[in-house]
């Protein structure tokens, strides 16, 4: 079964929303990204500091000084979604943006950008959380678990006919923050599975209690998950990269090799000698293609001349 994720973080501090906006846009280390794909991430806006400005300018000047100034949302889905890298993933992160602007207001997003650098692509969004009555109000939106729960079932529906679910609803399992979700996807190498099974509920039937153990059991391992996949990747970036590394390798060899045998066995005036050769040599031929290049175009200007004489005649 694919799930549809999602996460938040509530970040308090300038400080938090730098942190946060300096991995989002790769300014820093990221653990478990791929360089080379790096440029294929889309960020609604330009760089991290017009981020930090645009939720600066959402703020309002009266709040409590312990505020929560930002929400982050990370969503996306199961790694074996088999929407990835089909038309199904543009979809599923254009509804992920319609969604957080019916949510909170096109206007109190501060920026938008989608990872596809990772082993599972997400989208990464800074909200600035202002209520209906134009206060900064997280707790409107984050506010216990029943308001938590009905954003997950919320947001699976809007996504559920990509061939995605939510979790299953009412389940013990822990909900994992934004910051557990990066920590287990860079530190779940070992592969230690370990999983807790939910206790059965008086009268429940074994195909309920079933569902709910596979539901726990799936939310549970995906990390590890995620981290298999990183993993993979990273594996198969090394292999090419060794491929292309001996490429070239043989390629510089081939180059060399002449001059190598060249200077074979002797000392290093002769080998100076040689070297002051080869460069005169070098300048020499530059200075021959200079010329034939000259010549051919004074001979191709020639053949036009002759060409438009004899039509004249």
């Amino acid at each position: 079964m694919n799930y549809a994720i999602l996460r938040t973080a509530k970040l308090k501090t300038m400080g938090n929303i730098g942190g946060s906006l300096a991995h989002n846009y790769r300014t820093i280390e990221t653990p478990n990204t791929d360089p080379n794909l790096t440029p294929k991430n889309d960020h609604s806006v330009a760089t991290p500091e017009a981020v930090k400005q645009a939720i600066k300018d959402q703020l309002p000047e009266k709040r409590r000084s312990d505020a929560v100034l930002c929400i982050e949302y990370l969503i996306t889905a199961s790694p074996e979604w088999e929407g990835w890298g089909t038309s199904k993933e543009d979809e599923f992160f254009e509804r992920a943006s319609l969604w957080l602007s019916d949510k909170h207001g096109a206007e109190n997003i501060a920026g938008v950008s989608i990872h596809r650098d990772i082993s599972t692509p997400h989208l990464v969004a800074y909200v600035v959380p202002i209520d209906q009555k134009g206060k900064l109000n997280c707790k409107d939106f984050l506010g216990g678990r029943v308001k938590l729960n009905q954003m997950q079932t919320n947001f699976a529906n809007t996504v559920a006919d990509l061939g995605l679910t939510r979790g299953k609803e009412g389940s013990k399992a822990k909900h994992t923050n934004i910051k557990e979700y990066y920590h287990d996807i860079n530190h779940a190498r070992d592969f230690n599975i370990k999983t807790v099974s939910p206790k059965p509920e008086m009268f429940e039937s074994k195909t309920r209690y079933g569902e709910k153990v596979t539901a726990a059991v799936i939310e549970q391992i995906e990390p590890t998950v995620k981290a298999a996949n990183s993993i993979l990747m990273d594996y198969e970036k090394a292999r090419v990269d060794r491929s292309v590394a001996e490429a070239s390798y043989n390629t510089l060899k081939k180059r060399v090799e002449p001059y190598l045998v060249a200077i074979e066995g002797l000392n290093p005036e002769e080998i100076t000698r040689v070297n002051d050769t080869m460069q005169l040599e070098s300048r020499k031929i530059a200075v021959e293609r200079v010329k034939d290049k000259k010549a051919m175009e004074v001979s191709k200007y020639s053949q036009i001349d002759f060409k438009s004489n004899s039509v004249d005649k």
